[in-house]
């Protein structure tokens, strides 16, 4: 079976050539004309950079019709699409390309001081596929499933990025399992508001879509009013994006008027997604959907329904269609209703692995199957809730407090701006939990409130013994992440200078 993903891109240039494809400010391309232009562009790559098959194409700018010609352009050439994030600096770039060892960087004006000390040949982004561009013609190329394309770089807290492998196959499966799970995917039309160094830009913001014969519109600089704007004017039925960016258009003014009718397919993940942003976003009729993924996993890999994510907002769904859920103990069975244990993923939906690491590919996908690093609990109606990952539990006396689950509850509370629990050591149980909370401007919040919440949501010795109030943002990485490992070293000394809350008393 042709598994290309180049086959269906180039069907919809036939079967729908005047339809939108991409959208991007005033720029306005037809599938006909996103298809010249991308020929154009393989044509420029190879003619003036010798971009070849399998050699590594790097990408540097925000997202949009450019970003999208200059990356089917290297696709056709059966060559890797290497997304770099345009808000990395100089040493992080250096890394990534480092890693990967593109034959050429395709960048931006506006970010190419970042990549300028790198021995890279680099070419312009606004000019690559434009008509007046070259008028050599493309080579034809002949793709094979297992064929990478896309390195995208993982945006883990700790130590450095991993390269994860989208090979045709993997993708042509991914999407399909997309489309089982909600047959509205086909032919969407979504709005782009993520960098394509992530799995929500690259995937559920410009392959997922094009793939499946739908049309992108992009926001490369977020705004909220605008973002509201844009699902309006231009009809978008689909968005999926990390909780900020809901949390923010759902804070504007313009949210309650907002026409939002357009939207059915909803989702967000990344961060915990709080029962009330959830109810205010099913007040405009829209069910907002907590979905569960990985760059490992290829974006998400489960969907709830609207109505499941409106009666259990804590739950990401019950698992894949092709893809096949476990939730196992450490001896590797499976584990019980409401039994804890690491969430492992098996299906065609995967990513094919790490690029050139042969020893963290076996140790990750090995016997066919993603071992995440995730703990889930399945119910007894399937329903699975994320509570936490392996690296971040905190063993109070013996027992397992899972971080996600504390930060879930505290970010129930409206003054709480955002929130971060780490362990922190503890005379009495060895460790414990240590609540990091920023409050939202204005409101007034005190540690007895938030133990208080919390034991009447979670059993009283998952209550943090310490809550300390920021000034400042949590740090986070480019990928929105918190930096957890930098916030346990920041606040090691806690014990030492905080005021510990008694286990019998707020």
């Amino acid at each position: 079976m042709n598994t290309s993903i180049l086959r269906p891109l180039s069907a919809w240039a036939v079967r729908r050539p005047d339809e939108l494809a991409v959208a991007c400010d005033d720029t306005r391309l037809t599938w006909r004309e996103l298809d010249a232009a991308s020929t154009r562009a393989a044509a420029e790559l190879a003619d003036e950079h010798q971009v070849a098959q399998h050699d590594r194409v790097a990408i540097l700018g925000r997202p949009g019709t450019e970003w999208v010609v200059a990356a089917l352009g290297a696709i056709r050439l059966g060559a890797v699409v290497c997304p770099l994030n345009e808000r990395s600096g100089p040493a992080d770039l250096a890394q990534s390309v480092a890693q990967t060892t593109p034959s050429v960087i395709v960048v931006a004006d506006a970010f190419r001081a970042g990549v300028a000390d790198l021995d890279v040949p680099t070419t312009d982004l606004a000019r690559v596929g434009r008509p007046e561009g070259s008028t050599a013609t493309a080579p034809q190329v002949k793709v094979d499933g297992s064929d990478p394309v896309a390195v995208l770089a993982t945006s883990g807290s700790t130590g450095a990025p991993k390269g994860v492998v989208f090979t045709h196959d993997s993708l042509a499966s991914s999407f399909f399992e997309w489309c089982l799970a909600e047959p509205a995917f086909l032919h969407a039309r979504a709005l782009s508001v993520s960098s394509m160094a992530f799995g929500a830009g690259l995937l559920n913001g410009f392959l997922g879509p094009l793939v499946l014969g739908g049309s992108i519109v992009y926001l490369p600089e977020w705004d909220p009013s605008v973002a509201l704007a844009l699902i309006r004017d231009h009809d978008v039925n689909h968005l999926g994006a990390t909780t900020l960016f809901y949390e923010q258009m759902a804070a504007h003014p313009d949210f309650d008027d907002a026409d939002l009718s357009s939207l059915t397919i909803a989702f967000t993940g990344g961060n915990p997604v709080t029962a009330d942003l959830i109810r205010q976003w099913g007040a405009k009729g829209i069910g907002l959907r907590q979905v569960y993924g990985l760059t490992e996993s290829q974006s998400h890999v489960t969907l709830p329904t609207a109505e499941l994510a409106m009666t259990h907002p804590d739950s990401v769904g019950i698992g894949g269609v092709l893809n096949e859920f476990d939730i196992v103990g450490a001896d590797g069975a499976s584990c019980g209703p409401d039994e804890p244990g690491e969430i492992v993923i098996s299906g065609p939906g995967m990513a094919a692995g790490y690029w050139r690491n042969p020893e963290l590919t076996e140790e990750t996908f090995g016997g066919g199957q993603l071992r995440t690093g995730d703990i889930g609990v399945r119910d007894t109606q399937g329903r699975i809730r994320v509570v936490g990952r392996t690296k971040d539990i905190i063993i109070s006396g013996g027992i397992n407090i899972y971080a996600a689950e504390l930060e879930r509850v505290i970010s129930e509370m409206p003054a709480v701006a955002e929130v971060a629990v780490i362990g922190v050591s503890d005379t009495e149980f060895g460790e414990t939990p240590a609540a990091l909370i920023r409050t939202v401007d204005g409101e007034e919040l005190t540690s007895s409130d938030v133990v208080e919440h919390c034991r009447s949501r979670l059993s009283s010795y998952k209550a943090p013994r310490y809550v300390e109030f920021l000034a400042d943002p949590l740090p986070r990485t480019a990928g929105m992440k918190i930096r957890k490992g930098l916030l346990r070293s920041d606040y090691a000394d806690l014990p030492a200078r905080g005021t510990r809350i008694s286990s019998r008393r707020v």
